[in-house]
């Protein structure tokens, strides 16, 4: 009886740590994609359950494709904002595209950009790069997603190999 106690006692304490469950750190997915006939690789940070960033690579496309999910319901105002995306990697501002909205799952509002091959090159050599932290500023939201780096560099070497992979335009 006390040692299951003890044992539920350790457990709690463990699921509050922000690492569980892939909360607060990069991981990545890769699996075979039957419609586009390409690898299909994703990187996700999940910073709550209704929001973070999604990282999407394709090997039969060219670029990548960034999500940022702010956490609020979409509003059909949105579909009239083009958003300036900006990304940052350990305090130093990289550089911005213009994206578009949108929404996802239960009608979160998502801020999304699909970047050229060259953009996409650069963010990833910087995103693998990182060690402290990684922001995106999405273009719709009041404050920037301010992630940390961790898991970056290996999520980072995933995503290099699928762009290495995508035909050279």
């Amino acid at each position: 009886m006390r040692f299951s106690s003890i044992l539920a006692a350790i457990l709690l304490a463990f699921s509050t740590f922000p690492g569980h469950a892939g909360f607060q750190r990069w991981g990545a997915d890769v699996e075979a994609d039957p419609f586009s006939n390409g690898v299909r690789v994703t990187v996700d940070y999940t910073s709550s359950a209704r929001s973070g960033v999604l990282i999407i690579c394709d090997t039969s496309e060219e670029g990548l494709m960034v999500r940022a999910i702010p956490g609020f319901s979409y509003d059909s105002s949105l579909m009239l904002i083009d958003p300036k995306i900006e990304f940052a990697f350990d305090g130093y501002r990289l550089f911005s595209q213009t994206g578009e909205t949108g929404a996802v799952g239960d009608n979160l509002a998502v801020a999304q950009v699909t970047l050229t091959p060259v953009n996409a090159r650069v963010f990833v050599a910087a995103f693998a790069a990182a060690r402290k932290q990684i922001a995106i500023k999405d273009g719709i939201s009041d404050r920037p997603h301010l992630m940390t780096a961790r898991g970056s560099t290996r999520a980072g070497r995933t995503l290099a190999s699928c762009l290495n992979k995508q035909a050279t335009p």
